[in-house]
């Protein structure tokens, strides 16, 4: 063999060496996003995490601190991906820290920093204080900014809630493929792309997060239940966000409820049951399979506020733009509902508008046994925000004090004895500024 031959044959093994060697870590298994924390009770969690591929995983939760093993969940992780742990964690003890490990073929497997530490919530009978973030409108492929996260993360929220557009599909229908497999991948891409923003990694291992969609993650825009893929939004939806619940028996679709403290949270899904308004129908935002599961809740609900959070705004009447306000007669009957049978502390949160404002609906002056509701609409995240020109020619009646035309979420508080308890709602800009702000005592959502 000559020397110049030696040489050629030298460098092709080594490449062959490099290309195995390279390919081989590459089909290494890795956490692609999370872990994120999901819901969370006094005594549960749940941890989701996206792997690389499919195998046998177990998570192991641990006291932060006696450092012991409490519970352990395995399972096999199959495919077609994302390939998704989704682990419930039991037997923990309430308002307390834990950690979590990861192994994979029986082999530990590193997470990514921070370290997820999850706190469970106070025991349901208590009344600590309350503290949660919420927003919507995230487009975060487009709006890369992690300051308004970082002012979130900042305030160590017990929870954050998305309230609608969690991830933005296309605009027209004609952007989508053709076929329902091949339009639920596209949609699973899209829930990919939006959880590879780096900026949400460490507000998913700081508070659990739970999230309801609008028209954006659901369909196109303004679209209703009549979206031809809407099932298959909702199977993509569901991989990627591990509420509580998704509906109620056989009725499916994004709403559920949790509880911190005397604090109960209704998420409502604005799409699955929409039937838009035409010239023959008034339509229908909720549906009354969903408004049935959301009395009996309220019924059975011993908190001290009920904060209702759903996409599209509850309260404010804005002709020509998404909110309930085009559906009167199913908010009309709600409401009444609500104090026909005397159900206390009720309080709303929205999104979708693209500006943050606070909007108030007075007691009736027919003497009735009422109580002001408030609805408090943050947005955008990280979206474009509409122009202030643009804004002044939507006037709301209802609304207290100024719009808020920059990047914004919610901050909502409550504290103060029992008996005495009162909540704070608030608007705080990219930076974590207050912008916005009411309190507004539990006796004042009361009927007489």
């Amino acid at each position: 063999m000559t020397g110049a031959f030696r040489f050629i044959f030298s460098s092709i093994v080594t490449v062959l060496l490099l290309f195995t060697f390279t390919a081989r870590n590459a089909l290494a298994i890795h956490v692609v996003a999370g872990p994120m924390i999901g819901s969370v009770t006094p005594d549960s969690a749940r941890v989701w995490i996206q792997l690389s591929t499919s195998d046998r995983v177990k998570v192991r939760c641990f006291d932060v601190t006696t450092g012991q093993q409490v519970s352990a969940m395995g399972m096999t992780v199959l495919g077609p991906p994302p390939f998704i742990v989704d682990a419930a964690l039991n037997d923990l003890l309430p308002d307390h820290d834990y950690r979590i490990s990861l192994a994979v073929n029986g082999k530990p497997l590193a997470l990514p920093e921070p370290m997820v530490i999850i706190h469970t919530v106070p025991a349901y009978g208590s009344y600590k204080p309350v503290h949660i973030a919420f927003g919507s409108c995230a487009d975060t492929g487009v709006f890369r900014s992690r300051a308004i996260w970082q002012s979130i993360e900042q305030l160590q929220p017990q929870a954050f809630i998305f309230a609608g557009n969690t991830a933005y599909l296309p605009r027209r229908l004609s952007r989508f493929p053709y076929t329902y497999i091949h339009a639920y991948n596209f949609i699973l891409a899209r829930y990919d792309q939006a959880r590879m923003f780096g900026g949400l990694r460490k507000l998913f291992s700081v508070c659990p997060v739970y999230a309801t969609w609008d028209d954006r993650d659901f369909g196109t825009p303004h679209c209703d239940s009549s979206f031809v893929f809407k099932h298959d939004s909702f199977l993509a939806f569901e991989q990627f966000w591990p509420n509580p619940s998704y509906g109620s028996g056989a009725t499916l679709g994004t709403f559920c409820h949790f509880r911190i403290s005397d604090v109960a949270f209704f998420l409502l899904d604005d799409r699955s049951f929409r039937i838009n308004p035409t010239n023959k129908s008034r339509g229908k935002m909720l549906g009354s399979r969903q408004l049935a599961w959301l009395k009996r809740h309220l019924l059975r609900s011993t908190a001290t506020f009920k904060v209702i959070v759903d996409g599209d705004q509850m309260l404010s009447d804005y002709p020509g733009h998404e909110s309930w306000g085009n559906f009167p007669n199913e908010r009309r009957q709600f409401i009444d509902w609500i104090f026909g049978h005397n159900v206390s502390g009720v309080v709303f949160l929205s999104g979708h508008r693209r500006f943050g404002e606070l909007t108030r609906r007075e007691t009736n002056p027919n003497g009735l046994d009422q109580y002001p509701l408030y609805d408090l609409t943050s947005s955008s995240l990280a979206a474009r925000v509409i122009p202030a020109n643009q804004m002044l020619a939507w006037p709301n009646a209802r609304r207290i004090g100024a719009p808020v035309f920059e990047h914004n979420f919610g901050f909502v508080n409550v504290g103060g004895p029992p008996g005495n308890r009162h909540i704070t709602l608030q608007l705080r800009n990219a930076q974590g500024n207050v912008v916005l702000s009411k309190t507004i005592l539990a006796s004042a959502l009361q009927g007489q």
